[in-house]
C-alpha cells in the first residue's frame, strides 16, 4: 500500500535574493548556486522544507509542486 505524503508548501524559490541554494526535487539535485543565476522554471518552484547553511538547501516535491 502506498502512503500519500501531504506536503506544506510555502513561497518560491525566487522570493528570495543574495543567497546560494542547492535544490533538491524528489531528493534529487537539480541545482546549485546563486537565486538570481537559476532558470525561471527553479525559481518558480515552491518548496516545503528548508536547511539553513551556506548553502542554503531548499527541499521541492513534484507532487506539491502540480507536476
Amino acid at each position: 500500500m502506498e502512503e500519500k505524503e501531504n506536503k506544506k508548501v510555502y513561497l518560491p524559490i525566487g522570493s528570495g535574493r543574495l543567497l546560494n541554494i542547492i535544490v533538491l526535487l524528489d531528493d534529487e539535485k537539480v541545482y546549485e548556486g546563486r537565486v538570481e543565476d537559476a532558470s525561471e522554471n527553479i525559481k518558480e518552484l515552491k518548496y516545503s522544507k528548508i536547511e539553513v547553511g551556506n548553502p542554503m538547501i531548499y527541499y521541492v516535491y513534484s507532487s506539491a509542486n502540480n507536476m
